[in-house]
């Protein structure tokens, strides 16, 4: 089984901690000159979609995992289970609510995403920076307000988002899904 150092490590890797495979969201440093630094990682569990932060000691070998990345459409969801269909063997995998997390508010039916599989088990999607959702319900379109008001609405999906007042329902906005903000307007 390969091993990482902590310095080796990098956004999107994935380790296997205590038999459990880890991805590896973001990672920053702490400490001065005078301490000693330590690597803080948000990790998050793979089995059931957890997130949390852990520090690792710049000597600590840890395992990691060689993951296959496929393309995968996404079909339905049924009983809080989301079903892919992969699109080279054509077999149906799935994935939880759970592990999917808020993730699963940009998923749209027919839509190709690409799959992260561990050893021909489906373990995560990888959304794009972006998306394009429709306004389903928000208040009617106001015109001549400032940039800084702002209201509610809800996406095709069910991601509720503050968008601008002149944004009326059925419009298509892009969506940045890492911080689930409205960017723009599409087209």
């Amino acid at each position: 089984m390969q091993t990482a150092l902590p310095a080796e490590f990098k956004r999107g890797q994935v380790l296997q901690l205590d038999g459990v495979p880890y991805l590896i969201e973001e990672l920053h440093v702490t400490g001065t000159a005078k301490t000693k630094h330590k690597l803080h990682v948000q990790v998050r569990n793979l089995h059931n979609g957890h997130v949390f932060e852990r520090t690792f000691p710049d000597n600590e070998r840890v395992p990691t995992a060689e993951l296959e990345y496929r393309r995968a459409s996404y079909s339905y969801a049924r009983d809080n289970v989301f079903m892919f269909l992969d699109a080279e063997t054509f077999v149906e995998l799935s994935l939880t609510g759970d592990q999917l997390g808020p993730r699963r508010y940009f998923l749209k039916e027919n839509e190709e995403y690409r799959t992260v599989v561990l050893e021909g088990r489906l373990l995560d999607i990888v959304l794009p920076d972006i998306v394009t959702l429709k306004v389903r319900e928000t208040a009617p379109a106001q015109h001549g307000g400032g940039d800084s008001a702002w209201k509610s609405a809800v996406m095709e999906g069910g991601l509720e988002i503050q968008v601008p007042l002149f944004i009326a329902p059925g419009e298509s906005l892009l969506v940045d899904t890492k911080t689930r903000k409205y960017v723009g307007k599409s087209g």
